[in-house]
């Protein structure tokens, strides 16, 4: 009998290679330590999984959690779907063919849906993967969306980089987020990160310098300024997304 597992269908281009926490294949981000992410949220972006909202819903788009057992829009959950050969898949996009089923994008609440065996019970599968592999899945790829949304902001010339013209942009108002490289002295972060909360500015820190130059096919950058409303809540809804799954080897990010 076939062994039937959980894999991930991101339908998301991968962007630069990623540094791996260790033993362990999802990358490490951020500055907060083991992993982490160090962040100030946009400001329509709220830490942590989406709250919920008070507006009326359509009932075709409310789902409930596997784990929390909380009914939510849709595009706040994750979807799982089962393929015709009977392996259960992430469908990040929500936009697979099959039945499917829904969990928030948090630690706790993956974690309790396995605990409860709500996914194999919902399925009607014998075995899937843990919950660790499970949740490494699902951060990949998050940051593999992180990088799609850098790409596609870089392509519509909503990113400013140069530190020169990051800092100009700032002033001006004109940045609405920015994305610190994991490997920025500690000096500059903090250069960075001061005026960045003194501005009001959403930052988060990602990938290396060299990695953060290769989305934008340039040399190394310590930082990159996303001048768009709309692609600065994308960026920040993903981020947070990580920051909710928990970090490797840490227990998830902190605000800065």
């Amino acid at each position: 009998m076939n062994k039937k597992m959980v894999k991930a269908d991101s339908g998301f281009t991968p962007g630069r290679p990623f540094k791996g926490g260790a033993g362990s294949a999802c990358p490490s981000v951020g500055r907060g330590g083991n992993g982490s992410v160090e962040s100030r949220p946009p400001h329509n972006i709220s830490a942590g999984a989406s709250e919920e909202r008070s507006d009326v819903r359509a009932p075709d788009k409310i789902r409930t959690c596997m784990g929390c057992r909380v009914s939510k829009d849709k595009k706040e959950l994750v979807r799982l779907v089962i393929s015709p050969d009977g392996i259960v898949v992430i469908d990040y996009k929500g936009t697979l063919p099959g039945r499917g089923a829904y969990v928030c994008p948090t630690e706790s609440c993956i974690r309790e849906a396995f605990s409860r065996k709500q996914i194999s019970r919902v399925f009607k599968v014998s075995q899937i993967e843990g919950v660790e592999e499970f949740l490494d899945r699902l951060r990949k790829l998050v940051l593999d969306r992180i990088s799609s949304l850098l790409s596609l902001a870089r392509k519509a010339g909503k990113v400013v980089d140069g530190r020169e013209a990051v800092e100009k942009g700032m002033e001006k108002g004109t940045i609405n987020l920015l994305v610190f490289a994991e490997d920025l002295s500690p000096l500059s972060f903090k250069e960075m990160k001061d005026t960045c909360l003194k501005r009001g500015i959403g930052y988060y820190t990602y990938l290396s310098k060299d990695e953060m130059g290769g989305l934008i096919g340039k040399g190394e950058r310590g930082g990159l300024g996303i001048a768009d409303a709309s692609f600065s809540s994308l960026l920040g809804k993903e981020f947070e997304r990580f920051k909710s799954l928990g970090s490797v080897g840490s227990g998830g990010g902190k605000n800065g």
